[in-house]
């Protein structure tokens, strides 16, 4: 795993060992990136269930003037703190060590609003639809901003809810990437 561009670029990323983190790849990564082109330059940006921390990263790296990370597990968090210290970043990210569903309670509470809002779930994860919803429903998205989904080909992932509607839906070999928005 590396930094694929921008002010940290090239700089190798630390991974896990064993199966409990499944960080994305590469490939997948650079194909997100490409599709958010100049809306991740200066904007807020959350990479939940970071893991390691990698889309954060990449998204400091071009120029995101700021990162919360949302990642329950210690070992995981220790894992994000050393990747950015490889990257020599010291400021202009957040860690919150919760479950989602706290997070983004602790979100709503700060009035917190982003422009990107990336979600990584275990692929085990069943409840795509709540999970989207609790983070339209949170009130950190503004009427411009983005939420993506990573998951599996198979992953029950919703095209539509209440206030959200999927706006595009990438696929690269098992992997997808599901774009929502607010519905206008």
């Amino acid at each position: 795993m590396r930094i694929i561009t921008g002010r940290c670029r090239g700089r190798k990323l630390r991974g896990p060992r064993g199966r409990e983190l499944r960080p994305t790849s590469d490939r997948l990564r650079e194909t997100l990136f490409d599709i958010l082109g100049a809306r991740v330059r200066n904007a807020v940006f959350v990479d939940a269930f970071a893991g390691t921390g990698s889309i954060g990263l990449e998204a400091l790296s071009r120029g995101a003037s700021e990162v919360v990370f949302i990642e329950p597990s210690p070992a995981a968090v220790r894992l994000l703190r050393q990747n950015l210290e490889i990257c020599r970043l010291g400021e202009g990210y957040s860690i919150l060590q919760h479950e989602i569903y706290p997070a983004l309670h602790s979100l709503q509470r700060r009035d917190f609003k982003c422009d990107l809002f990336f979600l990584d779930p275990p692929y085990e994860w069943e409840e795509y639809g709540a999970l989207v919803g609790g983070v339209f429903r949170s009130g950190s998205i503004h009427p411009d901003s983005l939420v993506i989904v990573e998951h599996h080909r198979k992953a029950p992932v919703p095209d539509d809810g209440l206030c959200y509607r999927r706006t595009r839906l990438v696929r690269q070999g098992d992997h997808c990437l599901s774009f929502y928005a607010l519905t206008p």
